[in-house]
């Protein structure tokens, strides 16, 4: 039998992170149809895009190629079919390059996942950028989750679904608006008939944010939940780009982080920045009436 040679892409990070790389994850796809695909990252991300060759960022075998000295043979078997490898990480001493390049047939290319100093160019496109080597055109500017039925099973369980769902974390506490604003806007919305949940994460959790709020067993049940509401509201955070990748109108409430950079890309996506970078800062008011505008001009596509 032939062994299908492979493309392998490392990208290890949070969860906003995975999910603004899918373009340039799709992009490689789209370019070698009759290539397979190896993800190596973190386990719950890679679950976004659906491949065959999954491999944890944590995976012992790969702890070789950090250090000096020879690779062993189980870490070779891990990279026998690569072609070429594309890598997002920050490797100064060249260390995790002189190992890959070993272990590839062809080409290794590295990409510095932070933003680039340019404050204009959207992470997407920086993370875009580095396919321009391979002569690979991007297939789609914005990230996509494609969703199957058993996406829906979690959702499925709710005694109803909600129109607005809530996400009130982030991986930093400057970046979070307070979690009474958002409990007083979830009952402002309430009361103007938008069924409005709560979700919460495992960073929520351990903060003991829970309260009465909603926690998908896993990111696909996450996108499955978010693709049937009518407007996920939440700060710079991974649910609101995955929110936007199943094509859900987003709302997102910026403070330290620039949304030139970060905002979720969506033709449904807004944004509202605190014009001193203190989040804190944007009124309840002015958050629950953009969300209005945004729930009303939905109701009225449909």
């Amino acid at each position: 039998t032939v062994t299908m040679r492979n493309i392998t892409v490392i990208r290890n990070g949070a969860i906003g992170d995975f999910t603004l790389t899918l373009p340039a994850i799709h992009s490689i796809h789209k370019a070698f149809t009759d290539i397979n695909l190896q993800l190596i990252g973190q386990p719950n991300n890679i679950q976004l895009c659906q491949v065959n060759l999954q491999v944890s960022y944590d995976d012992p075998r790969l702890t070789p190629l950090h250090r000096t000295g020879p690779i062993p043979q189980e870490t070779r078997d891990l990279f026998v079919d690569t072609e070429r490898i594309l890598v997002y990480a920050v490797d100064s001493e060249r260390q995790l390059e002189r190992q890959l390049t070993q272990l590839s047939i062809g080409p290794v290319l590295f990409c510095d996942p932070r933003p680039p100093a340019d404050a204009s160019v959207h992470i997407v496109d920086h993370l875009l950028s580095p396919l321009q080597t391979w002569n690979i055109p991007p297939a789609r500017r914005s990230p996509h989750i494609e969703l199957n039925p058993k996406d829906y099973r979690y959702a499925e369980t709710l005694p109803s679904m909600p129109d607005v769902v809530i996400h009130p974390g982030s991986s930093s506490p400057d970046k979070c608006w307070p979690e009474q604003h958002f409990c007083a806007l979830a009952a402002q919305l309430a009361k103007r008939g938008w069924a409005t949940a709560i979700i919460c994460g495992p960073i929520e959790i351990e903060r003991g944010l829970v309260g009465d709020s909603l926690q998908p067993p896993n990111l696909r049940s996450l996108a499955g939940l978010l693709s049937c509401a009518s407007l996920f509201i939440g700060n710079d955070s991974g649910p609101g780009h995955i929110a936007a990748a199943v094509g859900t109108p987003t709302l997102s409430l910026f403070g330290p982080t620039d949304p030139r950079i970060w905002a979720p890309r969506n033709t449904r996506a807004k944004v509202l920045l605190a014009p001193t970078k203190n989040i804190d800062e944007i009124p309840l008011e002015i958050v629950f009436e953009a969300a209005l505008q945004l729930l009303e001009s939905r109701h009225d596509e449909r």
